[in-house]
């Protein structure tokens, strides 16, 4: 879960985390001097239920435009239990809206940050990474982590091919900062990482 804020005090939430994970959030953005109310977005880089299980509670609570990329939307609109994994692990999955489907390529202003929608299936067939090419920051979801680690391919609409292609296009990024969805982020030569990732699948084939 990250969390950026712009010039005027309003929140834009990357990814939700679960049940647990809110009540830890909320008292985060109060810690900061803020409230649950600022939080005007919600972007979701996949659909797994460790990332957008607190979606619906999140937009009962507080409201925010949401936006998911635009082949996993109908998931969340339909409570989908599969493609979001609630069901193999045993979990739930409350349906909500989407208010923007999001298309690869769109840029998301976020104060002095702009970031590109980059499609980057693989993990999940509607996975997407948020690229400042200015800032050289990549915020990565479950595609690619730090130390050479990928995503798994093996969950519903996982596809290993999909994987080994969104991998090398990362590494053509000129990036010094990758916020991944799990495991630890990197400042500095985030590129190093990148290219790790891109080797180290191929042994996979």
């Amino acid at each position: 879960m990250y969390l950026v804020i712009d010039d005027e005090e309003k929140i834009t939430l990357i990814d939700t985390g679960h049940d647990a994970h809110r009540t830890y959030l909320v008292k985060y953005i109060e810690n900061l001097g803020m409230k649950g109310t600022d939080i005007s977005r919600v972007i979701l880089t996949h659909i797994h239920v460790d990332h957008s299980g607190g979606l619906a509670w999140f937009v009962d609570k507080f409201n925010p435009e949401v936006h998911v990329f635009e082949t996993d939307a109908d998931a969340i609109e339909n409570g989908d239990m599969r493609m979001t994994l609630a069901s193999m692990f045993k979990g739930s999955f409350d349906k909500t809206r989407v208010d923007v489907r999001l298309k690869t390529g769109e840029k998301l202003g976020m104060g002095k940050y702009s970031f590109k929608v980059l499609h980057t299936p693989g993990h999940s067939s509607g996975s997407i990474c948020l690229w400042d090419e200015k800032a050289k920051v990549l915020i990565s979801g479950d595609t690619v982590f730090a130390d050479g680690s990928f995503g798994r391919t093996d969950f519903p609409s996982g596809n290993l091919g999909e994987l080994i292609n969104s991998l090398n296009s990362l590494a053509e990024l000129d990036a010094e900062v990758l916020l991944p969805g799990h495991m630890r982020w990197v400042t500095g030569d985030a590129t190093k990482h990148l290219k790790m990732s891109a080797k180290y699948i191929k042994m996979l084939m």
